[in-house]
C-alpha cells in the first residue's frame, strides 16, 4: 500500500537554502520576537504616561509574577512539543491534550499557592476579584505560551508572529479603556484580557485544522517517549528553565546590593540588547530542531542550513554591535553609553561562543540526551558567578561581561569538538526506520 508523504519530503532536497522551511519558520519566529518587543516597549511607554508610577510599578511586578508562575507550570512541554510533535503522528491530538491538562493543573496549583500562601502579598491585589483574576490569568497564560510551541512543533510557525503581534496591538489598544475602568489595575487588565480571544482562535485552528492535517500526513514515525523517559526529559529541561529564569534576577540583586541601583540600570540596558539578539539565534535553533525531527533523513541538509543561517546572522550582528555599541546606548542617555559600552561589547563578543552549545542542543534533543545540556547549564552558571563574585569589587559591572566571556569560552571549547563529531555522523539518506532515530529499539 502506498504511503502518503508530506509535500516537504518530496521537494526537501530541491529547495534552495534560503527558501527552505527551516529559514521561513526561523524568520517568522524572529519577526514574532522583534514585533512583540517593539510593541511591548510602546505598551509600557503609553502606560507610563497614562497611569501613575505606583500603578505601573505594582502591575508590572504582578505581570512578572504571573508569567513566572506560567513558565514554571509549563513543565518543559514547550521544548517537548518542538521535539516530538513532528513525529507524534496519529497521537498528536491526545499528546497535546494531555500536556494541556497537566500544565493547566500545575498552573492552578502554583498560582493558588502563590496567592494564598503570602508569597504574592506585595504583588497580587488583596481583593477577592484581584486574586481570582490573577489565578485565571496565570492558567490562561500557560496555554497561551504552550500553543505557540505547538504551532512551531507542527511546522505552522508562520502563525506565531500573527498571533503575538495582534495580541500586542490588542493590549495596547485596550490600555486607555482599562485604565478608565480601573486606575489601579487597568494595566494588568489590558495585558490579560486579549489572552482569552487569542486562546480561542489559535486552538480552534490547532484542533480544527492543523492537527488533523498533521495526523493525515503519515510522516516518518518515531516512538514517543514513555512516561518514565518523558519525566526525565522534562526534568532536565525544567532544570535548564530554572537556570534561565532565576539567573538574571540574581545578577540584578547582586549588582544592586554591591554597586547600587544606578549601576544595575547601566547593566540592565546592555543585557536587554544582548537578550534580544540571543533570541534571534534561538529562533534558528528552534526551527532547526523541528525540521530535523520532521525529516531526519535530511539531517545533514538541515544542519548545513542552520549553520549558514547562524553565521549570516552572527557575523554582521556582532560586528555592527561592537562598532556602534556606544551609539546604541547613547539613545538611552550619555551615562548609559559611558558606563555600559564596554559591557555590551563583551556580551556581544560572547554570543558566537554561546551559540555553539545552543547548536549542539538540537542534537541532544534528537538523541534524547538532554541531561547533557542541563549539566552544561549548571557548569556555565557556576563559572559565571565565580568570575563575577571574584571581580565585581574591582571591575564593577564589567565583571559581568568578563563572566560572560569566560563561561561562553569554556562552553565553546567543550562543545565545539563534540558538535563537529556529531555533525560528521549526520547524512542525507532515505527515510530511516524508527530505531535509527534515537528511539529505543
Amino acid at each position: 500500500m502506498k504511503r502518503r508523504v508530506a509535500p516537504g519530503l518530496l521537494r526537501g532536497s530541491r529547495e534552495r537554502p534560503w527558501s527552505g522551511r527551516l529559514i521561513r519558520n526561523a524568520i517568522a519566529l524572529m519577526i514574532s520576537a522583534g514585533g512583540s518587543a517593539i510593541l511591548g516597549l510602546a505598551f509600557w511607554g503609553v502606560a507610563a504616561h497614562l497611569a501613575t508610577a505606583q500603578a505601573v510599578g505594582r502591575t508590572s511586578a504582578e505581570i512578572v509574577a504571573m508569567t513566572m508562575v506560567a513558565n514554571l507550570a509549563q513543565l518543559s512541554f514547550g521544548s517537548i512539543f518542538e521535539r516530538f510533535l513532528p513525529v507524534a503522528g496519529t497521537r498528536t491530538r491526545s499528546f497535546i491534550k494531555r500536556a494541556y491538562s497537566m500544565c493547566v493543573a500545575t498552573a492552578l496549583v502554583l498560582s493558588v499557592i502563590y496567592v494564598f500562601s503570602g508569597l504574592g502579598r506585595h504583588v497580587v491585589p488583596h481583593t477577592r476579584f484581584g486574586q481570582i483574576f490573577f489565578i485565571v490569568t496565570a492558567v490562561m497564560w500557560t496555554i497561551f505560551v504552550l500553543q505557540d510551541n505547538a504551532l512551531v512543533g507542527l511546522r505552522a510557525s508562520r502563525w506565531v508572529p500573527v498571533e503575538n503581534i495582534l495580541f500586542a496591538i490588542a493590549k495596547l489598544a485596550l490600555l486607555p479603556v482599562m485604565l478608565w475602568v480601573s486606575a489601579a489595575q487597568g494595566v494588568f487588565l489590558a495585558w490579560s484580557a486579549p489572552v482569552v480571544l487569542t486562546i480561542i482562535c489559535v486552538n480552534w485552528y490547532l484542533f480544527g485544522r492543523r492537527i488533523p492535517e498533521h495526523e493525515s500526513l503519515k510522516l516518518p514515525n518515531e516512538s514517543l517517549p514513555k512516561s518514565r523517559e518523558l519525566f526525565f526529559l522534562a526534568g532536565a529541561q525544567y532544570a535548564t528553565l530554572l537556570f534561565s529564569v532565576f539567573t538574571p534576577s540574581i545578577v540584578a540583586l547582586i549588582v544592586i546590593e554591591r554597586l547600587g541601583p544606578v549601576a544595575n540600570a547601566h547593566y540592565y540596558v546592555p543585557s536587554l540588547i544582548y537578550t534580544g539578539l540571543s533570541l534571534i539565534i534561538v529562533s534558528i535553533i528552534r526551527s532547526f530542531l523541528v525540521e530535523a525531527a520532521s525529516e531526519p533523513h535530511h539531517l545533514r541538509r538541515h544542519t548545513n542550513m542552520a549553520i549558514v543561517a547562524m553565521t549570516a546572522v552572527l557575523i554582521p550582528t556582532v560586528t555592527i554591535g561592537v562598532i556602534f555599541a556606544s551609539d546604541f546606548l547613547r539613545i538611552f542617555g550619555t551615562d548609559y553609553a559611558d558606563r555600559g559600552t564596554t559591557l555590551l561589547r563583551m556580551m556581544l563578543l560572547s554570543l558566537p561562543l554561546s551559540a555553539v552549545p545552543l547548536f549542539y542542543s538540537t542534537f541532544a534533543w534528537l538523541d534524547r540526551r538532554v541531561w547533557w545540556m542541563t549539566v552544561r547549564n549548571l557548569v556555565d552558571v557556576v563559572v559565571f558567578f565565580c568570575v563575577m563574585f571574584a571581580l565585581i569589587g574591582h571591575y564593577g559591572i564589567l565583571s559581568i561581561g568578563i563572566g560572560f566571556l569566560a563561561s561562553s569560552a569554556l562552553q565553546g571549547i567543550f562543545f565545539l569538538p563534540i558538535s563537529i563529531k556529531r555533525y560528521r555522523m549526520t547524512s542525507n539518506s532515505d527515510p530511516p526506520n524508527t530505531d535509527s532515530l534515537g528511539a529505543p529499539a
